[in-house]
């Protein structure tokens, strides 16, 4: 079965490469032609291709197929001729990269593909078949090229069609447009420049020329491409156009091309569902496109240009990141520029920058093979993207860790200087065994069948992280005995003088110890009988802290967090237990069965904190993946998938019922504020007040509230007449509360929708609250960080209102001050995400 079949030409592409010494042009050979360009860049990104074509028994033809090979395309449906030679076109270029042509062709070899050349079943085996129309300019080709498409359509087949409009090359322009509509009839998508459009409808008009593709032919997706404009989009009574990206373009050859694989790779990504695509969706899949088919023009050559994803995913997120597809991503909270990401790993802090290294599978937005994704920043609000740290090896898939700074050089990677350590967990399979228990990889939707081994391992870095050799005697530790050993910790012990690793362990914690990082001592275990048992552990981290800030009275924080199980709503979640370390083990002060939360939301999870932060600093820093494994492979991105929480500082506190743990923002994030915008002190809500001069998808508000008979109160957000989420506290219980049940896009799993809070004890009828809202989330830190609640949302940007609200009686708002924050990008660094009116 292959994903995409092409048929038609692939030729040799001279292109311009400076002069010879005594003036004269000077050309490169390389391979092309449309078909086989659309091709290369599928097999790139992973997609299985075959090609149906004719080339000459020659030199040229040997290298067109050995480089279709190269770059993994089936080539069982390539036939040789001694009766013409391989097809050379000379690629002429302006000053500004734009080409002209000069063909070699007379006749060519791939104009007589006869229809016995062609192994049809390769049409009949392939969820997409492409062509384009310089097979159809002469026969025998044309007939192979018609009867190749009549067999895709009637079998079912998604047929992409090009016309490639090359005048040199048709007898004369009627035949042209004749050829160019019998490819129409059987096209499911177009891809057609505005040139071509013209040629064909006789109108300039997109509008109206798409519309009459779409109703003479039934095209049921039209991209009539608009070189750095981008491309205008038809699919039915849905038209609209999506902007190109800049680029410096060096040669545009195979642009188009480009884009059109890029096209059908998000198409394939989607199971082919053209009938079932939104106008959002739509939008996503072309700007990708746009991408692909920017990148490739600052490159020499066609098929040797064809981007990476990685490549691919950084021009769009650099060039623009809040677009209409992207109506989602964050703009102040950290997110991969494409594909997956969940837990952060590696948090450290080095030389001027805080690293944040995380679980991501550049491939596709859902869970896969992991890599370690890398950013770092100077001021934990800007990230930098970074090249992937690690990508998975002979021993496997990069599973969660950490990173320290091995300041005394104790692993002996660094000739006696300072340099970076991580401690990670691989993770692959025990060769030979069958396994159905819990915690089997599912991979692309496919269970892996054998037992999931998960050892330790090392990898360093001697250059601030930027690239990392994986240490020669990995792995370091492994415990066949158990299934789940993964996600380690690694700290320096300064009392006696040693690293301590945290491991979890399926449903307990264990603790190791070493001098040099490379030979660990089991030295205890804690958990088993402890805390909630509601799912596998993972992601530990341990940790000491002063209480209310006593330097000479600390505790031990030992944070573990949850998987999800499918009889508790919360899904996976972070807990904390709070004791005592003494190089060894951990012993809590709390009772067994006594669980505390470090976040009453429902996305807060794998969270951990950053080592060798400066001890001049004194915060404990940490950060969270903001999802839940519930939902997370449903969330409705599309490029991207997933965001870090904002960074938070952690301390500790006397309450009532014990020493608790407690998270604000950083200080950080206040750099990235507008202009304040207050309400009233002592204004008095009574029943609902719409903030009418307030608007916006970004922004943060602080808010102090107190009553004396009131039942309840609270904020409106991301409001709409058809959506929005509501932050109420009811004074009866102390319960505060995010209800996201109209909060937008929830069909994606059925949990999402939910109300859903804990029990805070607000001192003397007040309540403050600081909160912060972020496109796709919200998180709320209740009096000064002693109840979080972080939540995912998707509402549409138009659902952008603010409102206050009581029921049951009056409450005074004695503070509120809202503050539009900027976007961290660097394009729209001087563009709040949301503004103010006048008053409020």
């Amino acid at each position: 079965m292959f994903d995409v079949a092409s048929l038609g030409e692939v030729l040799i592409d001279f292109t311009p490469d400076g002069s010879s010494g005594s003036g004269n042009a000077r050309f490169e050979q390389n391979a092309g032609g449309a078909p086989a360009n659309v091709l290369a860049a599928l097999s790139k990104w992973g997609k299985r291709t075959a090609f149906i074509g004719k080339v000459g028994r020659d030199a040229f033809g040997r290298f067109l197929t050995d480089t279709l090979e190269a770059c993994g395309i089936h080539t069982t449906g390539v036939v040789r001729t001694d009766e013409a030679s391989t097809t050379l076109a000379f690629v002429h270029l302006d000053e500004s990269g734009d080409r002209s042509f000069s063909f070699v062709r007379n006749p060519g070899a791939d104009m007589l593909l006869t229809e016995s050349d062609v192994d049809y079943s390769i049409v009949e085996r392939s969820k997409i078949f492409h062509f384009g129309s310089i097979s159809m300019t002469h026969e025998p080709a044309a007939s192979a090229t018609i009867k190749a498409a009549m067999i895709a359509k009637a079998g079912g087949t998604v047929v992409s069609f090009d016309p490639n409009l090359r005048i040199p090359l048709w007898k004369n322009l009627e035949h042209a447009k004749e050829k160019f509509r019998i490819g129409l009839t059987y096209a499911d998508v177009l891809k057609i420049s505005e040139e071509e459009l013209a040629f064909i409808t006789g109108t300039q008009d997109l509008v109206q020329g798409s519309q009459s593709i779409f109703l003479h032919y039934g095209v049921r997706i039209v991209l009539v491409t608009r070189a750095e404009k981008g491309c205008f989009v038809r699919k039915g009574d849905i038209a609209f156009s999506v902007p190109g990206f800049p680029a410096e373009a060096v040669d545009t050859t195979g642009s188009g091309d480009a884009f059109l694989g890029g096209f059908l790779y998000q198409l394939l990504e989607r199971d082919c569902r053209i009938d079932d695509l939104g106008e959002d969706e739509l939008y996503a899949m072309v700007r990708f496109s746009n991408a692909v088919g920017a990148l490739v023009t600052t490159k020499k050559g066609a098929i040797p240009a064809m981007p990476a994803l990685t490549e691919i995913g950084e021009i769009m997120m650099i060039a623009n990141p809040q677009t209409k597809q992207d109506k989602y991503r964050p703009q102040f909270h950290f997110s991969p520029s494409s594909g997956w990401l969940n837990d952060p790993n590696g948090l450290v802090y080095f030389e001027g920058e805080y690293h944040l290294f995380y679980q991501h599978y550049p491939d596709k937005s859902e869970w896969g093979p992991m890599h370690w994704g890398h950013a770092v920043s100077k001021d934990l609000a800007r990230w930098e993207h970074l090249p992937i740290a690690m990508a998975p090896d002979r021993n496997g898939m990069i599973f969660s860790g950490s990173v320290v700074v091995d300041r005394n050089d104790t692993s002996g990677f660094f000739g006696g200087g300072a340099g970076l350590v991580a401690v990670f967990t691989h993770a692959d399979t025990y060769p030979g065994t069958v396994y159905t228990g819990p915690g089997a990889y599912v991979i692309d939707g496919k269970t892996i069948t054998e037992r999931p081994r998960q050892r330790q391992s090392l990898a360093y870095s001697k250059d601030k992280g930027r690239t990392w050799t994986m240490y020669e005697g990995n792995p370091v530790l492994a415990d066949v005995e158990i299934t789940d050993f993964r996600d380690p910790k690694v700290f320096w012990h300064e009392a006696d003088q040693k690293w301590v690793m945290v491991l979890v362990a399926g449903d307990h914690v264990r603790f190791y110890a070493s001098a040099n990082l490379k030979e660990w001592t089991f030295t205890g275990k804690f958990g088993a009988e402890e805390g909630s048992h509601a799912g596998v552990w993972e992601c530990p981290d341990l940790f000491e802290l002063p209480v209310d800030g006593e330097t000479g009275h600390t505790k031990w924080v030992l944070l573990v967090s949850i998987g999800d199980n499918p009889e508790y709503p919360e899904g996976s979640r972070t807990q904390y237990f709070i004791g005592h370390f003494d190089g060894r083990t951990f012993t809590s002060d709390l009772e067994p069965a006594e669980i505390l939360w470090m976040d009453f939301g429902r996305d807060n999870y794998a969270a951990v904190t950053w080592s060798d932060v400066p001890e001049q600093d004194g915060r404990r820093l940490l950060i969270g993946w903001m999802s839940n494994w519930k939902y997370a492979n449903q969330t409705p991105t599309v490029e991207w998938r997933s965001a870090m929480t904002i960074p938070r500082s952690l301390s500790l506190t006397r309450t009532a019922e014990g020493i608790r743990l407690i998270s604000q923002p950083v200080e950080e994030l206040s750099e990235l504020r507008g202009e304040p915008v207050p309400l009233p002190s002592g204004t008095v809500v009574s029943g609902e007040r719409a903030l009418s001069g307030l608007s916006g998808n970004g922004y943060e508000i602080e808010a102090e509230f107190s009553w004396e008979d009131t039942a309840e109160f609270g904020l409106i957000l991301c409001r709409s007449d058809r959506e929005e989420t509501v932050i109420g506290f009811e004074t009866e219980t102390g319960f505060l509360y995010i209800d996201r049940t109209r909060s937008g896009e929830s069909g994606f799993h059925e949990a999402f929708p939910c109300k859903h809070g804990a029990a805070l004890q607000s001192a003397g009828n007040r309540l403050k609250l600081r909160v912060f809202v972020d496109q796709s989330s919200v998180e709320v830190f209740a009096d000064d960080g002693r109840l979080v609640l972080t939540d995912l949302i998707f509402p549409d940007p138009s659902s952008d209102g603010v409102a206050l609200y009581s029921k049951g009686g009056d409450v005074k708002v004695s503070r509120f001050v809202y503050y539009p924050l900027n976007s961290i990008y660097a394009d729209s660094s001087k563009r709040p995400l949301a503004e103010s009116r006048g008053t409020i």
